[in-house]
């Protein structure tokens, strides 16, 4: 990071708080927000414990929801039937450790430390920040970005364009242009980054710092929910998305009753909240009641379109009998974009039912924890000080000041830009992502190996390749996705056994094989090989790769393997048609 002193006269920004900027350890490497909880104090005054509270349990509730769903993204309904999830879980998708978040948390967290550091809404700012998440893996659980959308991912880069454009047309460093602070340039720059009718769920899944934020002013907490969503998703059904659920989060806390926020007269009681700005058609017919139905059989979807996410979470919330655990398995089960889901129903169903009403089992462990709480009080306490005559650094842009749309009442199809939830589409693009961008980075992680976190991503080709829903809707992957090598699982049998689930487990079994196997069980450590993995994904090829090179052992592991696919096949194995 550049020293103030040495920064151009026009990028002077500086945040009070170190915690809130991108940090760098010794080797390098980005500083996590576990490791960032030591440097956190907590604001000057005490807040409210009752909106405190609220505000804890919005934020935390999100990311409950991204890491209860994380371990089983893209899986599709028909699995999540038969093996639904009941309790935070890790490995699968991701290989993620129990309790760590994905994008959903990560870019929240972006949000709110800009809104925290420049104590307003500076757009710039935010994309900044969630540039050095894409690219640099701040304020991701695991140090680097591993989970993103195709319109989020194609919007950073987008941004990354502008500022070189930007930097030589102002004869500005490029690398001084972070911390851009001259209120006229900031209002010049143009930060509506998306393509267009980009309707993906990426800027809902991110929204609550927003809401908690400027909750004490209404219409302004409501208008720059959807402003917020242009920065990435420039479709109106992604604004409108925003802005009504912006407006459930303020209601839900001023304390109206549930019946009321998920009442047909919610929109047309709280108009000024809108500016009296009418809703999209399909999200108006949302916030009418179309989501009161029998979930999956009647139509309610994961997927990763905003309608569709929107829908759904506002589903679990009516559905979840006061239970925000039921509510959040809800979400998930209804599968595909699991973590999405439930994350955009914890930012609602937390703030209405508080941080102490919220699994505390689940609680415990969750990654960073007392860095999101910690940042819930900063989100209180600049939010409670935050003034509309904020001074015209933190303005917004020239650019950002009204959407341009034109309000269509009839449109109730999804447009070309939408047919890839999350961007469904980012499947495709993560592989060759983290293997010609991150493979350098992920060589030097001490606790992510890289052939693991690459054979996940492969793995996630073929999972999208073969998932489809009840309407015969089959997500978009080509079909050599499925042409993998021989130690890469086809999906057509996905094997759980309730025995053997987390590493430790593995470790144990490896164990029991004999002595001569004890010293095989560092490397299933290193590699991250939980009982998922150890069924599904390994074969003699893997183990050789891993540094096994006693054939003998080889065949030994493998004939165990299969003796414990057969124990859990009856009960565990999907069809290969799923």
């Amino acid at each position: 990071m550049i020293k103030q002193s040495e920064r151009h006269s026009k990028c002077q920004y500086q945040a009070d708080k170190a915690w809130l900027d991108i940090q760098y350890d010794s080797d390098n490497d980005v500083v996590r927000p576990l490791e960032l909880e030591k440097q956190m104090e907590d604001p000057p005054i005490r807040i409210d414990s009752d909106l405190l509270d609220h505000i804890c349990g919005s934020m935390i509730g999100m990311a409950l929801g991204d890491t209860l769903g994380a371990h089983v993204e893209f899986q599709p309904h028909k699995y999540l039937v038969q093996h639904p999830v009941t309790k935070l879980m890790g490995g699968g998708t991701w290989g993620l450790n129990k309790g760590e978040f994905t994008d959903d948390t990560s870019m929240a967290i972006c949000l709110a430390n800009s809104l925290i550091a420049r104590r307003n809404y500076v757009a710039y700012d935010q994309l900044t920040r969630y540039k050095w998440w894409y690219r640099d893996g701040y304020m991701s659980s695991v140090g680097y970005c591993f989970d993103i959308g195709t319109a989020t991912k194609e919007s950073l880069e987008k941004f990354e364009s502008r500022q070189k454009k930007f930097a030589k047309k102002h004869n500005i460093p490029l690398d001084h242009l972070d911390y851009l602070s001259d209120p006229d340039l900031l209002k010049e720059f143009d930060v509506k980054c998306s393509r267009k009718d980009s309707a993906g769920n990426g800027a809902l899944m991110r929204l609550a710092p927003l809401a908690l934020f400027f909750h004490k002013d209404p219409s302004i907490a409501v208008e720059l929910s959807g402003q917020s969503a242009l920065t990435t998703h420039s479709d109106q059904k992604a604004y409108d998305a925003c802005r009504y659920y912006g407006a459930l989060i303020v209601g839900a806390l001023h304390r109206k009753k549930k019946s009321d926020l998920l009442g047909k007269k919610f929109y047309s009681t709280h108009k000024k909240w809108f500016n009296n700005k009418p809703l999209h058609s399909d999200i108006q017919s949302i916030a009418n009641g179309s989501f009161k139905k029998d979930g999956y059989r009647e139509g309610i979807r994961g997927k990763g379109f905003v309608t569709n996410s929107l829908e759904a979470a506002l589903w679990a919330f009516w559905s979840d009998e006061g239970d925000f655990r039921k509510g959040a398995l809800a979400a998930v089960n209804l599968g595909d974009d699991t973590d999405t889901t439930a994350a955009i129903y914890g930012q609602l169903a937390g703030v209405y039912y508080g941080y102490k009403k919220l699994p505390s089992d689940w609680i415990e462990q969750l990654y960073a924890k007392e860095f999101i709480l910690s940042l819930s009080k900063w989100i209180a306490y600049e939010g409670l000080n935050w003034s509309s005559e904020a001074p015209a650094s933190a303005s917004t842009s020239e650019h950002d000041k009204q959407p341009h749309f034109e309000i269509s009442q009839n449109s109730s199809t999804h447009s070309e830009a939408e047919k890839n939830p999350k961007d469904a589409s980012r499947s495709t693009e993560i592989k060759p992502y983290v293997k010609l961008e991150l493979s350098s980075k992920l060589e030097s992680l001490k606790d992510h190996n890289p052939d693991y976190i690459l054979q996940r991503n492969t793995i996630m080709d073929s999972y999208l390749a073969v998932a489809s829903d009840s309407d015969g809707l089959t997500t978009a992957a080509s079909s050599k996705s499925l042409q993998h090598d021989k130690h890469t699982s086809t999906q057509q049998g996905s094997f759980i056994h309730d025995n053997y689930e987390s590493c430790e487990d593995v470790c144990k079994w490896m164990k029991s094989l004999g002595k001569e196997y004890k010293k095989y069980m560092e490397i299933f450590r290193r590699n991250h090989v939980d009982g998922y993995w150890l069924l599904n994904h390994i074969d003699d090829k893997t183990l050789n790769e891993y540094g096994i090179d006693s054939l003998t052992h080889r065949q030994t592991i493998m004939t165990n393997i299969e003796q414990l696919k057969k124990k859990c096949r009856a009960n565990n194995s999907i069809d290969s048609q799923t």
